[in-house]
């Protein structure tokens, strides 16, 4: 065994050994790239060393000591130095491109950016001993870099995009504090994070709020008829009503199969899970009703309150069977476990953030980062091959105008003579009115 220790602790050092040895390797192959960079941007400006040109506008000054961002810290290099002579003979120091481009903590930011991103506390960043890195410089990095993300999230055109499908959940960040997220879904299978508000509960305005963002920014139904699901709030089903009258809401049979186990006994949740299990795997309307009425009858034998949740729900946990599309796409539309995914990754990423303040954009800086790094893990839906059948069931594609968006004229708002008025593809710009009479 000691021997074995022995061999264990000789290998470790010699890993160790190695690995310093490759960082300064890499530390010092970054230095002589960069200062031949440098030496390279002088001869273009100054010409060739030791071969002066009487009266040119450059000259070389000497060199002298400066810092310089590579493999993610802060190093002393010594720089050129490039001397300007104006028309009035007066000489100016001339900054070098190269030499500026390496005091930029871009570099540093995106790495600092990727650490918080990952898990590691700002403290922790410190305690890794890179120099100019504090625990100060890596949470002005970490704000400076994380504002951009909002920017980032928030002002893609969302009229190029051709969606069908629309997934909207919250996620309850801190007493008072809530966030709603929506989740957009391309006709080639694509998924893509739209948008996110922030507010005290999920209340109707702010899912108001963010569905007419959504609008504002080009969120149209490329289909005749959106599909929309959701977890079963009436705020967010009121909103969507009343931006998108036409949609199929899809109720989560998720969130369902929870509500209806807090009413049974512990032994009876098997069953009730086997049961909604067949209702989620039936292919089209009849077999998705034959195996609903199954359901209803055992909680009905079991526990009257558990299915008086059930029919809470009215039809809309049916909407996606009564399409009668492949049972292939029931996993992805049934229930909102593709926003479920991300907000696991929205939690792992903010679990470290033990208060939010509300007064500042700390909540859409985090929001935003996380979501946007949630976003660049997506792939493709199961079994995209049978979204045309999907589309065609719910209207077939729109048209879309010289410009490239949809026509949607099932986006109504009321106008203040009691009339709607149709949105054209252009946010806020009123097309032609529809009476409602």
């Amino acid at each position: 065994m000691k021997k074995r220790s022995h061999i264990l602790t000789q290998n470790q050092e010699l890993n160790q050994e190695v690995t310093e040895t490759f960082q300064e390797m890499l530390q010092k192959t970054a230095q002589r790239a960069l200062i031949a960079l440098m030496e390279r941007e002088v001869e273009n400006i100054c010409g060739e060393s030791y071969h002066p040109v009487e009266g040119q506008q450059y000259r070389r000054a000497g060199s002298e000591l400066g810092r310089a961002y590579y493999n993610g810290q802060s190093h002393s290099v010594r720089r050129p130095r490039v001397r300007e002579r104006g028309e009035d003979g007066r000489e100016q120091e001339t900054h070098l491109k190269s030499y500026e481009a390496s005091r930029s903590r871009k570099h540093l930011n995106e790495e600092i950016m990727k650490m918080v991103e990952g898990g590691m506390t700002l403290r922790g960043i410190e305690r890794m001993g890179r120099e100019g890195c504090s625990a100060s410089t890596a949470q002005k990095a970490w704000v400076e870099e994380s504002a951009k993300s909002i920017v980032q999230l928030r002002e893609r055109d969302l009229s190029k995009e051709s969606f069908y499908c629309l997934m909207m959940d919250g996620v309850v960040l801190s007493r008072g504090m809530v966030v709603i997220v929506a989740l957009g879904f391309c006709t080639d299978g694509r998924k893509m994070v739209l948008d996110f508000v922030r507010g005290n509960t999920e209340n109707y305005e702010l899912c108001r709020e963010l569905v007419a963002r959504l609008i504002k920014r080009g969120f149209r139904s490329a289909t005749e008829r959106l599909l929309v699901v959701i977890d079963g709030s009436e705020a967010l089903s009121k909103s969507i009503e009343e931006y998108f009258p036409k949609a199929h809401q899809q109720r989560c049979w998720i969130h369902k199969e929870r509500n209806l186990h807090a009413y049974l006994n512990k032994k009876d949740h098997g069953e009730c899970s086997h049961l909604i299990d067949r209702v989620r795997k039936a292919q089209g309307a009849v077999d998705a009703e034959a195996a609903y009425g199954e359901l209803e009858k055992f909680l009905g034998e079991r526990n009257q309150a558990a299915l008086k949740s059930l029919h809470e729900a009215g039809d809309d946990l049916l909407t996606f069977h009564r399409l009668n599309v492949p049972a292939t796409l029931n996993r992805t539309f049934l229930s909102t476990n593709p926003i479920e995914n991300v907000m696991s990754n929205y939690r792992a990423h903010t679990n470290r953030v033990n208060k939010w303040n509300p007064k500042t954009d700390q909540v859409e800086r985090w929001t935003s980062g996380t979501l946007l790094m949630a976003e660049e893990g997506f792939r493709r839906i199961p079994h995209h091959q049978d979204l045309p059948k999907l589309l065609e069931a719910l209207g077939g594609l729109r048209r879309r105008t010289a410009s490239g968006c949809v026509a949607d004229s099932t986006l109504r708002v009321d106008d203040p003579d009691g009339s709607y008025v149709l949105h054209s593809t252009r946010s806020g710009t009123k097309n032609n009115l529809v009476s409602t009479h």
